[in-house]
C-alpha cells in the first residue's frame, strides 16, 4: 500500500479553516463576541508564536463552544462544512486542483492521510461533505468547564508521531503542504515532497532538493 500525506489549511483549503469557523461562531452571539474581545490582549500575542498558537486559540475556542456538548459541537462543524462545500462561505473554499490531485491518488488505490493542526472533528466533517472516505489526523479537543479546548497540537514533529502511531513509516510516497518550515518533518520523510502556492519559500528547502512547487486555486 502506498501512502500519500496531505496538509489541510492552505494546501487543500484556501485559508485557516479553524480561524474562519471561530470568527463565525464568536459572532453568532453577543456574549461570545464580547468575551472574545476581552481576552484578545492575552490570546493574540500567543497565537503569533507557532509554538503557543494552540494555547492562544484555545481561549477563543472555549468561549466559542461554551455550553455545547459533543453532539452540538459536531453539528456546528457539520453546518459550517456544508457551507464551505457549497461555496456559500467566500472566505474559505477548496482548491479544485488540490481535490483533483487527491482524487487521482485515490483512483490509483493509494491510501490518503490528512494530517492537520485543525481540530480533528472539524476536519472530518469537512471531508464528509465531499463524500470522501479518508483518514484524518488532527488536533484532539477536550471538554473543560463547559467549553472545549485543544489537546496536543498536531503540528510539526507531532504530525510525524501521529503518522507513526498509525503504522505509517517513512519514506511514504508523497507529502503536500503549503509550509516548508512548519511541515518539514513530514516533507523530509516522503519520496516526493510538494509545496503548494509557496514559491517564496524556495530558500528554505535545505535538504529538500527534490521538492516540487505547485500552484493551486
Amino acid at each position: 500500500m502506498e501512502f500519500v500525506v496531505f496538509d489541510l489549511d492552505g494546501t487543500l483549503l484556501s485559508t485557516d479553516s479553524t480561524r474562519v469557523w471561530l470568527i463565525k461562531q464568536l459572532k453568532s452571539h453577543p456574549l461570545r463576541f464580547i468575551g472574545a474581545i476581552s481576552i484578545m490582549p492575552i490570546a493574540i500575542p500567543l497565537m503569533k508564536v507557532k509554538k503557543y498558537k494552540s494555547i492562544g486559540a484555545s481561549f477563543f475556542l472555549w468561549i466559542a463552544t461554551f455550553g455545547l456538548n459533543r453532539n452540538q459541537l459536531i453539528e456546528r462543524f457539520k453546518i459550517f462544512s456544508t457551507e464551505v462545500n457549497t461555496s456559500s462561505n467566500t472566505n474559505l473554499y477548496w482548491f479544485d486542483k488540490g481535490i483533483s490531485e487527491l482524487k487521482k491518488h485515490l483512483k490509483a488505490d493509494r491510501k490518503i492521510i490528512i494530517v492537520t493542526a485543525a481540530p480533528e472533528l472539524l476536519a472530518r466533517e469537512l471531508f464528509k461533505t465531499l463524500g470522501l472516505n479518508i483518514n484524518v489526523i488532527g488536533t484532539p479537543l477536550k471538554n473543560k468547564m463547559g467549553g472545549w479546548i485543544s489537546g496536543i497540537h498536531c503540528r510539526h514533529e507531532e504530525k510525524l508521531k501521529r503518522l507513526k502511531l498509525l503504522g505509517i513509516n517513512s519514506p511514504w510516497l508523497a507529502t503536500y503542504t503549503d509550509d516548508i518550515e512548519e511541515d518539514y518533518p513530514i516533507l523530509i520523510n516522503s519520496q516526493h515532497p510538494y509545496l503548494i502556492n509557496s514559491e517564496e519559500q524556495r530558500e528554505l528547502n535545505n535538504k529538500l532538493k527534490n521538492i516540487h512547487y505547485l500552484k493551486w486555486n
